[in-house]
């Protein structure tokens, strides 16, 4: 009897710590809050609105975020904002279209998640107009039983050159 009840002690402490997987459903939603937070950052970005684009990154002391140029390498939301502020001067967005190859994944527990994504813009530099494409991938952790960007990379795509 003793060894049943250790067994059955055993096993329910092996059941109940291994983490939860999600269901069909919890993955459909978690990819559309996930596919969400890329249009609040393209929304974000068009609106020059720096609480909500800083609102969708981590407080995590591992947000690290790679821009378009090899210099832009930020290991802080306060430095990232900045950047985006000073980039904000120099530059007007003004349209992005629907993001576009969307391809995401998912933790089997639902913690962490990542998206690739691309995005056409027209936006205006130094009075100069341009189409560019700019493709993303971002890093996702949930905080506070919020998905938040904790790592990622923004490129521009060229055209016709491969």
């Amino acid at each position: 009897m003793y060894r049943f009840i250790s067994a059955f002690i055993i096993l329910l402490l092996i059941f109940s710590c291994s983490p939860k997987k999600l269901t069909p459903e919890e993955i459909a939603k978690a990819k559309t809050e996930i596919e969400s937070i890329a249009n609040a950052y393209n929304k974000g970005i068009i609106d020059k609105d720096t609480k909500a684009t800083m609102d969708l990154f981590s407080q995590s002391p591992y947000l690290q975020i790679i821009g378009t140029d090899s210099a832009e390498v930020f290991k802080s939301l306060e430095k990232f904002k900045s950047h985006l502020e000073v980039d904000w001067e120099l530059l007007t967005v003004s349209k992005v279209y629907d993001i576009r190859n969307v391809a995401i994944q998912i933790s089997e527990d639902g913690t962490l998640a990542s998206i690739l994504y691309e995005s056409p813009w027209d936006l205006t530099i130094a009075n100069q107009m341009m189409h560019a494409i700019l493709r993303f991938s971002w890093t996702l952790i949930k905080e506070d039983n919020q998905w938040k960007i904790v790592q990622g990379m923004g490129q521009f795509a060229s055209v016709g050159q491969s």
